[in-house]
């Protein structure tokens, strides 16, 4: 009896609020019911978002759902008299639909200053790095918080006794290894502030090591660690094809991967991921959604794959590559000791990060270890061979010779024979080298003065010398 007296009271509520039974209006009335339960609501980077207190919180689409039930049922007037509300699931979607636009924000979260959201308050970083500690506020846009607690002029190295030291100092032992620590933390707390795409030149890192015990993956699970999981992914650079695996680093701090790839990367997709472009994807049964990704990307590998399409220079700017060469001996070895770290000191894995996140927003982009750059030009060398061959053979030509000069051009297709040549007695396969017209696209991206010109006795390389040896400058040009 008092449930029959609460729906008919529910209906007659309805009834008074519904004017023409429109999914719009619908809409409307939906949206005041969640704003008096939940407070301001915000439709941004595809989903509902209310504050919770501490941060935003995406409504549950459970939720929603049942927010727009209540009214099937309600009535409204019309000519012939009052017509009931009948409510499926194409008309609730659609009702859902007509309610994001009314409280869509656009770049809502993008335009969040930077931070780290923490349970003792937002942490708040000056255009030095300095950090200091604000309270909670919706203004700072946050979709989540850490769990650690900080206090201003908290020691960011982790001490000698800690068990985050003892992975930190076992991984790199007897390598540079204070270049590589620092390293690690700035990755830590870019993904921690959001600052990835922010920096001068955003990077996706790769822990690189070929040998088994050597630390890589718990360090992969050190850097999950620093943020809760709403906010992390794992999506390979070859995912970033698939639109129903790209839709998932929508919102997320954190793309943290146990392999790079098993194929070619897409390399144009991904530098657009890496730097924070805006992107387009769904996932399956869902409408196209509109995006960009701030993530940090981190990959652990074994192998080093190839990129479809060669390396360009934009390539080589979007990766940072650690070299994991120590096997940790058993001696040394704790089982599981990168979520040990998460679970028994969050405290000093959130001030590590915040210590990283200082010096990379001083600096404007990350600390590289020689190692680093070392193990990249061997990558580099390895995956492309036009780029291998570029800088065993090409030169720019010297100042005192114009690219004028038709004595100093270069048949393309005598070119890329020389090239041919060069690369399959270094080892390169021939399925993989490319045809003369991907073979002059990828010179022209390597060698910034290489240009083509197009003439009636055929395409012609301008602006570039090549040697029929690699002993520069005194063997014979080509």
């Amino acid at each position: 009896m008092i449930v029959t007296k609460l729906k008919d009271k529910r209906t007659r509520e309805l009834q008074r609020k519904l004017k023409i039974g429109s999914d719009i209006e619908i809409a409307t009335q939906v949206l005041a019911d969640l704003r008096a339960e939940y407070g301001e609501i915000v439709f941004a980077d595809g989903d509902f978002y209310w504050w919770e207190g501490t941060h935003w919180q995406a409504v549950h689409n459970e939720t929603l759902q049942l927010a727009v039930h209540r009214y099937d049922g309600a009535t409204y007037p019309t000519a012939r008299g009052n017509s009931v509300v009948r409510l499926n699931r194409a008309r609730v979607d659609s009702v859902l639909n007509q309610a994001a636009p009314i409280v869509a924000q656009r770049d809502f979260f993008a335009q969040s200053p930077m931070g780290i959201n923490c349970a003792s308050g937002f942490i708040k970083f000056g255009d030095d790095g300095d950090p200091s500690l604000v309270p909670h506020d919706p203004e700072y846009r946050c979709r989540h918080v850490l769990p650690g607690h900080w206090r201003p002029g908290t020691d960011p190295q982790p001490p000698p006794d800690s068990v985050l030291y003892k992975l930190l100092d076992g991984v790199f032992r007897d390598d540079d290894a204070d270049e590589k620590r620092a390293l690690l933390a700035e990755i830590a707390g870019a993904a921690a502030t959001g600052y990835a795409t922010k920096l001068r030149s955003p990077k996706a890192a790769i822990l690189k090591g070929e040998r088994a015990e050597n630390g890589k993956s718990e360090v992969l699970n050190v850097l999950r660690s620093v943020l809760p999981p709403c906010v992390v992914a794992s999506v390979t650079a070859t995912q970033m094809g698939d639109e129903k695996y790209l839709v998932k680093l929508r919102g997320k701090l954190l793309n943290a991967a146990d392999e790079l790839s098993n194929t070619a990367i897409a390399s144009e997709r991904f530098k657009a991921v890496v730097t924070g472009e805006p992107i387009s994807a769904r996932d399956v049964y869902h409408s196209s959604v509109d995006f960009r990704a701030v993530a940090q990307h981190v990959y652990a590998t074994n192998t080093l794959p190839t990129f479809a399409g060669g390396i360009d220079r934009g390539v080589k700017r979007r990766v940072v590559l650690i070299p994991f060469n120590r096997v940790i001996p058993l001696a040394e070895q704790i089982r599981n000791i990168g979520l040990l770290i998460a679970e028994e000191e969050p405290d000093l894995l959130l001030a590590w990060a915040v210590g990283g996140a200082q010096r990379l927003i001083h600096q404007r982009d990350f600390t590289v270890p020689p190692s680093s750059e070392k193990a990249l030009q061997q990558w580099l060398y390895t995956a492309d061979p036009v780029l291998a061959w570029t800088l065993a053979r090409v030169r720019s030509l010297p100042d005192y010779l114009s690219v004028d000069d038709r004595t100093t051009w270069k048949k393309s297709g005598d070119a890329h024979a020389h090239f041919t040549e060069w690369a399959l007695a270094n080892g390169f396969r021939k399925d993989t080298l490319p045809a003369v017209n991907g073979f002059v696209q990828r010179l022209e991206a390597h060698v910034p003065d290489a240009r083509v010109k197009h003439t009636k006795t055929g395409n012609w390389i301008t602006g570039i010398s090549i040697r029929v040896t690699e002993d520069f400058p005194d063997d014979e040009e080509c």
